[in-house]
């Protein structure tokens, strides 16, 4: 997974989970339908091989969110999103984030899957032991499996002009050859895929050599101004918007959980930088269709807008020094 996509997901998630934390009529079953669904083919919400800021975001707003009896309460139900909090919840212990030992003993899950082990369980060396049993086992099955095979190949005859070895599942030194053949054969074609991909993939986006930093080529980020705004009849701490991104199709309308931070009168004809790819979604029923970019300290106390120039223009596209100027990406891949 590219590492543009990765921040893209991380973006998206992030949004989820403000919108999670701040929607008056989430619906516990419904949320965990979708992250299981989603946790159908991945370990991590944004298809990482490791927690991310986006997985402890969305597991932090849940837990702000519901209860931990009306957690519990769903185990069972949900296998993937159960092993996903599992996994989680661990890493924000090992991290001292927030409160999650409380929930550790009351999350068993119910239906088996995935086993993690993390050291601390008070019969680790009795499972450390069975786990090396059953490896060895396996291996000697498997050993005793291969030598089964290769008499059997034996027993029906190999194509071969040289006769078979006195072992009787030996092979010959003909077909030793034919087989090392055949499998640096195939390292020449998978290593001529590889380079002709890597050729291929060069100056699409890609970040810097060396800069370790991921690539925000993939936003779509824009600079719009705010026409009009009104308060959310249903949710307590969002704002609706009409939105002017210089678009053919008009503005856009767009919720943003604001209203502890900025007055009414603060966001009429307010320059904004707006994140445009975004997939379109339902905010407590309003239909919003991009995010407004702020900036925030560390404990999210003071929230203020991401401000562009003054001489940018209405529908001007944000773009950063050391990335190419790409398309960004599809609405539906953020």
């Amino acid at each position: 997974i590219s590492s543009r996509m990765v921040l893209a997901g991380v973006t998206s998630w992030m949004s989820y989970a403000s919108t999670l934390r701040t929607s008056s009529d989430s619906d516990l079953q419904n949320v965990l339908e979708e992250l299981n669904g989603t946790l159908k083919s991945k370990s991590f919400l944004c298809g990482t091989s490791n927690v991310s800021l986006a997985d402890l975001d969305v597991y932090f707003a849940l837990r702000e969110k519901f209860s931990d009896d009306d957690l519990v309460s769903t185990v069972g139900a949900n296998a993937n999103f159960e092993r996903w909090f599992d996994q989680v919840q661990h890493v924000a212990t090992d991290y001292s984030c927030g409160d999650a030992p409380s929930m550790i003993q009351k999350f068993t899950k119910k239906q088996n899957g995935p086993v993690f082990f993390y050291g601390d369980e008070p019969n680790f060396s009795e499972i450390c032991a069975a786990t090396a049993r059953a490896v060895a086992e396996t291996s000697s099955a498997k050993t005793s499996l291969v030598a089964k095979s290769k008499t059997v190949k034996s027993a029906e005859g190999v194509k071969s002009n040289a006769p078979p070895s006195s072992g009787g599942n030996e092979l010959t030194d003909e077909q030793k050859a034919a087989a090392a053949e055949k499998r640096a054969k195939k390292a020449a074609e998978k290593a001529a895929k590889k380079k002709a991909g890597a050729e291929k993939g060069k100056g699409k986006g890609a970040a810097p050599a060396g800069s370790g930093e991921l690539n925000i080529g993939a936003l779509d980020i824009r600079v719009g101004l705010i026409l009009k705004a009104w308060v959310h009849e249903e949710a307590d701490k969002l704002y609706c918007e009409e939105v002017d991104l210089g678009e053919a199709s008009g503005p856009r309308k767009i919720a943003s959980g604001l209203r502890p931070f900025y007055t009414l009168d603060q966001m009429q004809n307010q320059r904004v930088l707006v994140l445009c790819n975004l997939k379109a979604r339902n905010l407590a029923g309003f239909p919003s269709h991009g995010m407004v970019l702020c900036a925030s300290n560390a404990d999210h106390t003071s929230v203020q807008f991401a401000v562009p120039p003054s001489d940018a223009k209405i529908g001007e596209r944000v773009v950063f020094t050391g990335y190419e100027d790409v398309a960004p990406e599809a609405e539906n891949k953020v």
